[in-house]
């Protein structure tokens, strides 16, 4: 693995090492790379199928591109050189790519936000390779790309780099720390392009039309060559400060906030993949009205031209509503609050924080209320996949109201995630939410019915305790109802118990 695999060296414009080999980072830096004259090695950072795939072809592989008419253009993108860090052998290869490669210049990093921490394996896979950079390449001014929204990810990649150690490593760490302080460059970088797989196929990456901020990359010192790649489709090179934060305040409070605001909502209704929200016209005007109502004043308040919102709106809504391409809803609902807080949330307080007279739309706490709704627990158990790991709880979609052709009655459960099952008939998801679900498990009432004191009073709910697990003396099973509050009961041995939510 790693050996040139056109010729017995490899080619004199092989300036390029991808770190990951995601299908996101396939359909976009890899061909950036090329188009840019660099040729590229991709390193798989577990397991072999893609290298192994990408060497039996000689270092080519394929990406499906689907236009709006439904026509598909497939590339085939050529690398020099192909291999796993999963294997001993492959990662020893992987790590003296610097000693071939004596242009070096380029380390793509596709890993996302999850592998972008402290001690990390593909942390301390850059590392090393960026160690061996400083024996053999010391002279080289190194660029480092991330792949992954995270934001300030260079500067976060840097940081983490600086404070890595690893086994066999040198004594005395000084020299090599102040080489990645002046010669690697850790570019902060935002990146966008919808991106599947191949029906059949999971290797081929399924994506849709560059669009026109596919990767923004900040360069505040001047060391990538700005004319060659602004010149590429939806590549822009942001040399001033603060340019690049006003990429993604656009994308997180339009792009992402009104995807998220979507995809719980076509959840509950049964549907599965995005782009069947042409099917319901309502959704396009809930979604224009949120954007009206909270998102655009908010993006004015924090410095963007209604203009510019607006463009980027228009765009996002011409890609959300793409007839032959979508992305499973329910993939994209994953870690539901925290987009909620980023994306959707973060919204208000802007508006809030900067217009007194501001209160949040309908349309803003539907959305909120929406997310919560995906996220209430209608079984009262979760599970976990191993001792160390989150709960994972059950959800019910909104009840068929009808029998039109959308919703499938024989529709069979599919995997939309690592351990996370969704099926359409029965109606039933399963998700990770941590706190969020454990608080709205109590909240939810298990009876369908709620009671008043009287006329003006409010309503009162029943709820429903967990299961005895065990039998121990904690746990009496000959226990009366009490009154634990003004109008309130409880009992341990039913499980039952009312209460009140002030907020509706």
């Amino acid at each position: 693995m790693f050996q040139p695999l056109r010729s017995s060296a490899f080619s004199a414009n092989t300036d390029a090492i991808c770190i990951g080999s995601g299908r996101f980072l396939r359909s976009v830096l890899v061909p950036t790379l090329i188009a840019a004259g660099s040729g590229v090695v991709v390193a798989q950072t577990r397991g072999t199928s893609f290298a192994s795939a990408c060497i039996k072809a000689q270092g080519t592989y394929e990406v499906d591109t689907i236009q709006p008419d439904g026509s598909v253009q497939t590339q085939e993108v050529q690398v020099e050189a192909a291999g796993s860090l999963g294997e001993v052998d492959g990662r020893t290869s992987f790590l003296q790519l610097p000693s071939k490669l004596h242009k070096l210049k380029f380390i793509g990093f596709g890993v996302t936000e999850s592998g972008i921490v402290k001690d990390g394996p593909a942390i301390v896979d850059l590392t090393e390779l960026l160690y061996n950079c400083f024996l053999h390449l010391p002279d080289n001014g190194i660029s480092v790309i991330n792949t992954d929204n995270l934001p300030k990810n260079g500067d976060t990649i840097k940081q983490l780099v600086l404070e890595t150690e690893w086994k066999d490593q040198p004594s005395d760490l000084k020299p090599f720390r102040a080489y990645v302080t002046s010669k690697v460059h850790f570019h902060n970088t935002m990146v966008d392009r919808l991106t599947s797989h191949r029906e059949g196929d999971a290797l081929v990456p399924l994506t849709e039309p560059w669009p026109t901020k596919t990767l923004v990359i900040e360069d505040l010192v001047g060391v990538l060559d700005a004319k060659v790649l602004s010149a590429l489709p939806g590549v822009h090179i942001r040399t001033t400060a603060g340019q690049l934060e006003q990429d993604h305040l656009l994308k997180l409070s339009i792009a992402n906030a009104v995807h998220t605001a979507m995809v719980y909502l076509l959840a509950l209704t049964r549907v599965k993949t995005t782009c069947d929200v042409l099917k319901f016209p309502e959704i396009r005007q809930f979604l224009d009205l949120l954007y009206a109502k909270d998102i655009a004043p908010s993006l004015v308040l924090r410095g963007i031209s209604k203009e510019e919102a607006q463009y980027a709106y228009d765009e996002w809504m011409g890609r959300v509503e793409h007839k032959h391409f979508g992305l499973d809803n329910f993939w994209v609902g994953q870690n539901a609050m925290l987009k909620f807080g980023v994306r959707l949330f973060s919204t208000v307080e802007a508006n809030v924080t900067k217009d007194e007279t501001y209160r949040p739309s309908v349309f803003m706490a539907f959305a909120t209320a929406v997310i919560l709704r995906y996220l209430t627990p209608t079984q009262p158990h979760a599970r976990k996949e191993n001792d160390n790991g989150p709960e994972i709880f059950v959800g019910a979609m909104d009840s068929i109201q009808d029998r039109t052709p959308i919703y499938s009655t024989t529709e069979k459960t599919w995997v939309y995630a690592n351990g996370l099952c969704a099926n359409i008939s029965t109606g039933k998801v399963m998700f990770m939410a941590f706190a969020t679900a454990v608080i709205l498990r109590y909240l939810t009432p298990r009876q369908p019915d709620a009671r008043k004191e009287n006329d003006n009073g409010p309503e009162i709910f029943v709820g429903a305790m967990d299961s005895i697990q065990d039998r121990t003396p904690i746990y009496s099973t000959t226990e009366k109802t009490w009154l634990y509050a003004n109008g309130l009961s409880a009992n341990i041995s039913t499980g039952k118990y009312e209460f009140m939510d002030g907020e509706k």
